[in-house]
C-alpha cells in the first residue's frame, strides 16, 4: 500500500471535495480518484460515494473506519520522520515552559555543558498544554511539563519530580498586601491579570473559581511571567501563580492560599512511550533525574 494514498484519503475526509484535495497536494484530480480506487481494491469495500451532479461525496461506514486508522498511521509516520530527522542532525529537542525553565533549567544547563551536550539541545518554549501536544506529536523529543493532575496518557511516560502550591500575588500598595494568607473567596471582587489558555494555571484557577462560585474578572492576559509581575506591581490586578515563579520584584507581595484541597503545580519529565532513546537522550534523562529528583532525607 502507498501511504500517499492514505494521505489523499485523509484529506478527502477532511475537505469533502476531490478538486480541493488535488489542489492541496498540487496533483491532478484523476490522481486522487485513482488513489481512492486503489484503497477500495486493497480493502475490498466501497469507501466513498460521489454525487457528481451535486459535487458532493458520502463517506461509507467502511470509509469512516479506514479514516480512523489512516489518521493514526499518518500521525505515526510524521512522528517517525521527525524523530529520525532529529537523530540525523544529532539534535535533542527539549520542551521548556517559561516558569519551569527559569526555575529548574539553569543548573541543568551547567551539567549539560560539562557533559558536552548543551550544544546538541534545541529548546522549544511554550505553555505546558501546548508542549504536551508537541511531545505526543513528535515535535519535541522530551519536555518538562507542569500539570494540576498527574499526567496519565498511554502514549506518554511522565516522571513526576516536584509539587508546589499556588499563591496570590498583589502589589505592595494593594489593600491586601499586609495580609500573609487569604481565602480565594475573598478575591471575588478583585481584578486579575493572568496567563493565556496554554498554561495549566488556567485549570487550577478555574477549579478554585468554580468551587467558590464566582467568575473572576480578568483584565489582562500575557504569556510573559515577567510582564505579569510588572503589571501586578503597578496594581492593575492581582495574580495567581505557582510558588516556583521567579518572584524578583520588590513591589509584589505573595499571599498564601488558605483553601482546603488546593490544586498543586506538578512538574514532570515527559517523553513518548514509543520513543527509543538515543545514548545522548539517555544521558540527558540521567542529568534531568540527577538535577530534579528531590534529595532523600539522610
Amino acid at each position: 500500500m502507498n501511504t500517499k494514498d492514505l494521505a489523499y484519503f485523509n484529506q478527502i475526509i477532511l475537505q469533502k471535495n476531490f478538486s480541493k484535495v488535488a489542489k492541496y497536494f498540487d496533483v491532478s484530480q484523476p490522481t486522487i480518484t485513482l488513489a481512492v480506487k486503489r484503497l477500495e481494491a486493497e480493502f475490498g469495500a466501497k469507501l466513498i460515494i460521489r454525487d457528481r451532479v451535486h459535487n458532493d461525496i458520502t463517506v461509507t461506514a467502511s470509509g469512516r473506519q479506514l479514516a480512523e486508522h489512516a489518521a493514526i498511521i499518518l500521525r505515526q509516520l510524521s512522528i517517525a520522520h521527525q524523530e529520525i530527522n532529529n537523530l540525523t542532525e544529532q539534535q535533542i529537542v527539549l520542551g521548556l515552559p517559561p516558569i519551569i525553565e527559569n526555575h529548574y533549567f539553569p543548573p541543568i544547563a551547567a551539567k549539560l555543558e560539562r557533559a558536552g551536550l548543551l550544544g546538541n539541545i534545541e529548546t522549544v518554549e511554550g505553555g505546558s498544554n501546548a508542549l504536551r501536544d508537541a511531545v505526543r506529536d513528535g515535535r519535541v523529543d522530551m519536555t518538562l511539563l507542569g500539570s494540576v493532575d498527574p499526567i496519565s496518557y498511554t502514549a506518554l511516560i511522565a516522571e513526576e519530580f516536584d509539587r508546589a502550591p499556588f499563591s496570590i500575588f498583589v502589589a505592595k500598595n494593594h489593600p491586601l498586601a499586609n495580609r500573609k494568607r487569604i481565602y480565594f473567596s475573598e478575591l471575588r471582587h478583585e481584578k486579575f491579570v493572568f496567563f493565556n489558555s496554554n498554561f495549566v494555571h488556567n485549570t487550577a484557577f478555574n477549579r478554585l473559581a468554580r468551587r467558590n462560585h464566582f467568575r473572576p474578572n480578568i483584565v489582562f492576559r500575557s504569556n510573559d511571567t515577567h510582564m505579569l509581575m510588572k503589571v501586578i506591581s503597578e496594581n492593575v490586578g492581582v495574580g495567581f501563580l505557582t510558588n516556583i515563579v521567579d518572584h524578583y520584584i520588590d513591589d509584589v507581595v505573595r499571599l498564601e492560599l488558605l483553601d482546603d484541597e488546593q490544586p498543586e503545580f506538578i512538574t514532570s519529565i515527559v517523553y513518548r512511550t514509543s520513543h527509543i532513546l538515543t545514548p545522548a537522550q539517555l544521558k540527558l534523562l540521567e542529568i534531568l533525574h540527577a538535577s530534579l529528583e528531590p534529595e532523600k532525607p539522610v
